[in-house]
């Protein structure tokens, strides 16, 4: 065990309703550098860098409308295309969570229950 403290480091969530832009692609190569920075000091175990896709919204629900989509077919098409942007980019993030994923779903619904019971 060792006496380092954990680094956690994560990116927004971007709405899949369109293909990644430059935006977020600075977003995560900028999280990146520092992951990979804190990972020199601290060692891979102690470090943990997540990003991902929400997919709820209203901008998502009318992109797949007028593409005559299916909605979940729609985020599938795009979560998939932020998702390929770890080869492209060379990204070392450990986790990439989508807001339609059951456990994030179950976390999600967890949380809500915590806040609504206290």
């Amino acid at each position: 065990m060792t006496d380092k403290k954990p680094f956690y480091i994560t990116t927004t969530l971007p709405y899949v309703n369109a293909e990644p832009h430059i935006g977020f692609a600075l977003e995560i190569l900028q999280a990146d550098v520092i992951a990979r920075y804190e990972r020199s000091k601290l060692g891979e175990e102690n470090v943990f860098f997540s990003t991902g896709s929400d997919e709820h919204g209203q901008k998502i629900f009318e992109a797949a409308e007028k593409a005559g989509q299916d909605t979940k077919d729609y985020v599938d098409l795009y979560a998939g295309k932020f998702g390929e942007l770890k080869e492209a980019l060379d990204l070392s993030y450990d986790n990439f969570v989508r807001t339609t994923d059951n456990h994030h779903v179950k976390a999600a619904q967890e949380m809500w229950n915590r806040c609504k019971a206290s």
